[in-house]
């Protein structure tokens, strides 16, 4: 198992890198500088990529070696991967022998290695690459090759800078690889580099796709995957599993890393964030987040949001008004300059995830993960709290929730803010009863969820209302000449929220008629 931490660095800070202290204190020789190329493989249906495979031949001098990654995942930006390596005589790939060092009989191993897919192999992307090495020997004597890749991964004209640093671990303990990183973002302005070169490389292999075939770009944003929890599991277990999933798709969806202006990564990142510290509450009795992550997730939450509430008012909440209004309103000035604010908000958001506040953040969380920090000083029965199954903590944490719904839904007649709590309220329930539902199986959780999810999307978009009035009043500061369009943008949507309260009352009676999944 390859296990690997990557850093983006920008082009003009690698001498700084070069001779950093930390580099000189730790390195055991000077560094081992190689050109590499490096060809990688597929069929023409990928089906290695759809298998969470990749294959390549790599030339350094006048040797091949072919390698082949599979399984494992990014979690917290440490790549870990399973890797097999054999030498080759030329540049193509030789299947039989890779499939001995394998010697698996899992599903993708009997795709991978069958006549048919060996038949198909054809180069899909190449790298050229300068890598420099170090051999580094850190605190308590962990070995870590330090690597500097500066070049680009190609496919036809398209090309796809690259210049990173991997900290692999080589023998030690992983969180030398997170204190080595956190101390090197002291100086450097680094990033948590989450694309392997292959991932650049299938996304230029289709990006020529659909220019050949004349199609517009599509959103690269990612969904969460289905998570598969089980009753026989510890609660500890489960807060790991849990996290992992929402780590996952925030990762997936990191607007810094590719597509920055793709709205719809954005929301899927913020999506991402509001289930990860949707679970923090989920399993706070248990399991407590240090106050200073706290702090630092809801920076990112918030800047995130800002941009998300723009580009909702911009491309859903102005689509309400009607097409054509009386006089002077110019109702399509008012969504362009609204436009142009979300626009701002998403570079600044773009700008926050880029940050190394962004990147340090990442790193101190994931060091507490891996060193399972929230078992520090806790007594005996906190500990028999952690080691609980998961069935009889899940049931209680949804009665939970149900409990907070009802007591806030009490108030719904009341004003805007106790209508935004009962939103949040149903918005964390149906996150959790997501975590949860493989414990009850769909049939069982899904009318409850539906019922939920149907209360809270109207919730949702009451709240879009009452926030699209916020940004217009804001709007209005900064472009007087668009006053009257926007008093009867705002004076429109007001009607809105009213219309909206008979469809909320309804989608509360029918959740309240349902019962938690069993």
């Amino acid at each position: 198992m390859e296990t690997e931490l990557k850093l983006l660095l920008a082009p003009e800070h690698t001498k700084a890198f070069i001779r950093h202290p930390l580099i000189k204190r730790h390195a055991q020789a000077a560094p081992r500088i190689k050109d590499q190329t490096g060809t990688y493989f597929d069929t023409p249906d990928l089906l290695l990529r759809q298998n969470e495979a990749g294959l390549r031949v790599r030339r350094t001098g006048n040797e091949f070696v072919q390698t082949l990654k599979a399984g494992g995942g990014v979690h917290g930006g440490l790549h870990q991967r399973n890797e097999w390596e054999s030498l080759v005589e030329g540049e193509a790939p030789d299947l039989p022998v890779l499939r001995d060092l394998v010697a698996s009989d899992e599903d993708w191993a009997r795709k991978i290695f069958s006549e048919r897919t060996a038949a198909q192999l054809t180069p899909i992307f190449s790298t050229r690459i300068q890598r420099m090495v170090w051999d580094l020997v850190l605190d308590e004597g962990t070995q870590v090759e330090c690597v500097l890749d500066q070049g680009t991964v190609e496919h036809g004209d398209l090309k796809a800078q690259v210049c990173e640093i991997e900290l692999e671990l080589k023998e030690g303990n992983a969180r030398a690889l997170f204190d080595f990183a956190l101390q090197l973002l002291q100086d450097l302005p680094l990033r948590i580099g989450i694309q392997s070169k292959a991932q650049r490389g299938y996304g230029l292999f289709h990006q020529a796709i659909r220019k050949q075939n004349g199609l517009a770009a599509v959103s690269s944003a990612s969904h969460a995957r289905p998570l598969r929890l089980a009753r026989k599991m510890t609660v500890e277990q489960a807060f790991l599993a849990v996290l992992s999933n929402c780590v996952e798709q925030i990762q997936a969806n990191d607007i810094a890393d590719q597509d920055s202006h793709d709205i719809e990564r954005l929301h899927q990142m913020r999506v991402g964030l509001r289930r990860l510290r949707s679970a923090f509450t989920l399993f706070d009795e248990v399991i407590a987040l240090p106050a200073s992550l706290a702090t630092e997730f809801e920076w990112v939450s918030q800047a995130i949001g800002h941009a998300r509430d723009w580009d909702v008012l911009a491309t859903q909440t102005l689509g309400k008004l009607p097409p054509q209004a009386i006089g002077a309103i110019d109702l399509e000035r008012v969504r362009h300059a609204a436009l142009v604010e979300a626009g701002k908000e998403h570079a600044h958001a773009v700008q926050a995830v880029a940050s190394p506040r962004y990147t340090a953040l990442v790193l101190q969380f994931s060091r507490w993960l891996l060193l399972a920090g929230w078992r520090d000083g806790r007594d005996e029965d906190a500990q028999e709290a952690l080691a609980q199954t998961l069935s009889r903590f899940a049931r209680q944490m949804l009665r939970r929730d149900e409990k907070r719904l009802n007591k806030r839904g009490a108030h719904l007649e009341e004003n805007d803010r106790a209508r935004h709590r009962t939103r949040i309220a149903a918005k964390k329930m149906r996150y959790d009863i997501e975590f949860f539902q493989a414990l009850y199986g769909e049939k069982s959780s899904r009318p409850y969820l539906k019922a939920l999810s149907r209360l809270q999307e109207q919730l949702g978009l009451q709240n879009d209302l009452v926030v699209a009035d916020a940004l217009l009043q804001q709007l209005q500061q900064k472009q007087a000449r668009l006053a009257p369009s926007i008093a009867y943008a705002r004076g429109y949507l007001a009607g809105q929220v009213k219309d909206g309260h008979a469809r909320m009352h309804r989608r509360w009676k029918k959740w309240q008629a349902r019962e938690l999944p069993r």
